[in-house]
């Protein structure tokens, strides 16, 4: 089962001014969120600073008010006026060392104020009065005045009501700044992004007007980042151009190449129904035969030339190279000896393999047997195929001894529908189609070989070299 790439990517892969977006503002966010717990910890540790500050104040003002009292309670002013600065209510107990509660609420929790509590220092901590939580500070101090007997306890606790009110308000305008930090950022970088693809929606613009038949590079000023890209794409053009050059050439050729063989064919038909004995009707059969497998034969050479162009090597195997030579060869050992033609078969015991297309290298083989016996094999001549391998490398000759090519014609003859004259025999140059040898080479470049011409005192030697299998 094929999984679509496009949606395991995530669901922004369709869209990639989304996607940036997304993974910009998306660590920002994530800033913002710890930035925010941050500062919340620290109201909180600021708030308690804060608050835990004005309650010692407010236990040495209590202390101060008990002392001058000579123990009697704080006045309403004094408590009215802490809590109107502090905002929660306030609470205090004033014990002496024997443990008589000098002053305050006597309703505390037995075992709150620690016994090894220093003298002057104050001690801080929470615990539940009434069933609401509380913050409490208690201190020691000594006190020369008989009625206090020395040290003397106090213990003040205050609500915690306006603390988290406080840690929640600075919160608060924390997470209102970040979040005008967010949304403008957010903004700004969908704006930013919008200006940084406008080179990409530009290109768009330009591939938009380009038409099928224009394939020239694409010549435009693009960021640094784009360049690999538009370099990418101009190759692409590049390929396409010569491809479509390719083409048309071919078909050009071809066109031109199966218009003879057509109106021979209607010519012959022609002369066919006309013939005014059958003698005559047969000769002109016998020339519309000829002229038909003729053009078969150049439509199997045109398909397998383009076979091998587009399809190379692919669909690949381990290919017994003798064995399959070895069976090309008895394939034409009945039109070589209708010639007079001696075929010899010359390869090591063991069997030679190659990595490649077996279809394609029969074709090859097949196209190297053909233009040997059509044009280099004399009447009661000799055809040598020979095989060998030495390291990485298989070389296959054929060595016929025929007129030979002219050294001159040595490239010429693996091009595309080129046909060397033979003179005294005008039937079989126009029996090929100049196709043989070109698709020989294109078949061995496929397999990442070549293919040339071999030196001879007399006759051809063609020499296919392909890569050994490993």
């Amino acid at each position: 089962m094929t999984l679509d790439r496009t949606r395991a990517r995530g669901p922004f892969a369709g869209s990639l001014r989304l996607r940036l977006f997304v993974l910009i503002l998306l660590p920002l966010v994530v800033v913002a969120l710890v930035a925010g717990a941050v500062r919340y910890w620290q109201a909180q540790t600021m708030s308690q600073a804060l608050y835990d500050d004005a309650l010692k104040v407010v236990a040495h003002a209590v202390a101060r008010e008990v002392i001058i009292t000579q123990g009697d309670v704080v006045s309403d002013a004094l408590l009215d006026s802490l809590v109107g600065v502090l905002g929660d209510p306030i609470f205090y107990n004033v014990s002496a060392a024997d443990g008589r509660i000098l002053a305050g609420y006597t309703d505390i929790p037995e075992d709150i104020i620690p016994d090894n509590l220093s003298g002057g220092e104050a001690h801080f901590f929470d615990f539940t009065y009434i069933d609401t939580p509380v913050r409490a500070v208690v201190l020691r101090e000594f006190i020369s005045d008989p009625f206090f007997d020395g040290w003397t306890t106090v213990l003040v606790w205050q609500t915690t009501t306006q603390r988290r009110a406080l840690s929640l308000r600075i919160l608060q305008q924390a997470v209102t700044l970040l979040a005008m930090v967010l949304v403008t950022a957010a903004a700004a970088v969908w704006i930013g992004i919008a200006q940084g693809l406008r080179p990409l929606n530009d290109l768009r613009a330009a591939i938009a007007l380009r038409s099928p038949s224009e394939l020239s590079p694409i010549r435009r000023a693009v960021p640094i980042e784009m360049r690999p890209f538009l370099g990418t794409m101009n190759a692409l053009f590049a390929r396409l151009q010569a491809e479509l050059e390719r083409r048309n050439a071919f078909i050009a050729n071809a066109a031109h190449q199966i218009r003879n063989p057509v109106a021979a064919i209607r010519a012959q038909a022609e002369a066919a129904l006309s013939a005014r004995s059958p003698q005559h009707r047969d000769a002109r059969l016998h020339d519309l035969h000829d002229a038909a497998s003729d053009l078969s034969r150049l439509s199997q050479q045109l398909l397998s030339l383009e076979t091998a162009d587009h399809v190379g090597a692919a669909g690949t195997g381990r290919v017994d190279l003798s064995g399959l030579v070895a069976d090309m060869a008895r394939k034409y050992a009945p039109a070589a000896v209708e010639q007079g033609v001696d075929v010899t078969f010359d390869a090591p015991d063991t069997p030679i393999e190659i990595h490649g297309n077996a279809v394609l290298l029969r074709e090859a083989v097949e196209n190297l047997l053909d233009n040997a016996l059509r044009y280099g094999a004399e009447n009661g001549g000799e055809l040598k195929l020979t095989l060998s391998r030495e390291g990485q490398q298989i070389t296959l000759t054929v060595d016929d001894d025929g007129p030979g090519i002219p050294p001159d014609a040595s490239e010429r003859v693996f091009e595309r529908f080129q046909r060397l004259p033979q003179p005294g025999r005008q039937d079989k140059a126009s029996s090929g189609c100049g196709l043989g040898l070109a698709i020989v080479r294109s078949i061995a470049a496929g397999h990442g070989g070549t293919v040339h011409l071999g030196r001879k005192a007399r006759g051809c030697r063609i020499v296919l070299t392909l890569p050994a299998q490993s």
